[in-house]
């Protein structure tokens, strides 16, 4: 595995591993994970642009992937759980 591969794991695996461990706690884990994941990439994203514009372009980069996989994932189980849901 490459570096920046690695790096991409570690900064997106510990997130999303509270994110599952916070989901295992009923409708208001959910919430809470949902609003923490919500706030962790966009300080992600805030954190890489900062850093690209610095020195540090490749933990940019790897932060700004970060947060767009963070962001995937937290939209997709969104969906998935406003799928069941009747509005009526």
């Amino acid at each position: 595995m490459t570096k920046t591969f690695k790096e991409v794991l570690l900064f997106t695996g510990i997130p999303l591993l509270l994110f599952l461990i916070l989901c295992f706690n009923g409708e208001d884990g959910m919430l809470a994970a949902g609003v923490l994941m919500l706030i962790v990439s966009g300080a992600y994203v805030l954190i890489g642009l900062i850093l690209l514009l610095t020195e540090s372009k490749h933990i940019g980069k790897v932060m700004l992937l970060s947060a767009g996989i963070i962001l995937l994932v937290g939209f997709s189980t969104c969906g998935l759980l406003l799928s069941g849901m009747n509005f009526h």
